[in-house]
């Protein structure tokens, strides 16, 4: 063991730091020693005897001193109190923010409405004229006498005149 260890050193400088566990557990039957191969088979010389093992392992992370039991100090109870104060605040200011966000959010919302519904009403007074202009232009090409026309263009116009009949409906005797 001690050569181990002397060995052990050389490589960490820090040396082993855990002999007391290992001594505690080496005893252990996870630890107790092994006939190798060849000694199997040769006599009752090289049998190991058993050994009353206690299998029960200490813990050797724990502390064996007493624990003291932890102090409060007033100002850490005042600070966490103020710290609860303080992100109470904080979460006050958070919501009064999102408050005026999804208020403007609403506003915009309302805004954009209002256009959609004035393009609406812009787009339907705009088809309205337009409806009107072609029934004005068609109701003036229509009734425009064709006597004085060249005769090359007059079955072109008559052929006009049909058809603005038909599209309102107007009785065309022509």
């Amino acid at each position: 063991m001690k050569v181990a260890l002397k060995e052990f050193k050389e490589r960490f400088p820090s040396g082993f730091q855990h002999i007391e566990a290992w001594e505690v557990v080496r005893k252990h039957e996870k630890w107790a020693q092994v006939p190798l191969m060849g000694e199997e088979g040769e006599g009752s010389a090289h049998k190991r005897k058993p050994v009353d093992v206690d299998f029960s392992i200490p813990d050797m992370n724990e502390d064996p001193s007493p624990q003291r039991a932890q102090r409060r100090d007033k100002r850490q109870a005042t600070s966490s109190e103020g710290s609860s104060a303080e992100l109470a605040a904080q979460f006050k200011v958070y919501t009064a923010m999102k408050e005026k966000k999804h208020a403007v959010e609403l506003e915009a919302i309302e805004l954009r409405k209002k256009r959609e519904s004035e393009a609406r009403e812009l787009i339907s007074a705009q088809l309205e004229t337009m409806k009107n202009y072609n029934y004005d232009r068609d109701m003036k090409t229509f009734l425009k006498p064709h006597d004085d026309v060249p005769p090359s263009m007059l079955p072109i116009i008559l052929a006009r005149k049909r058809e603005i009949a038909n599209k309102y409906g107007w009785p065309c005797d022509f």
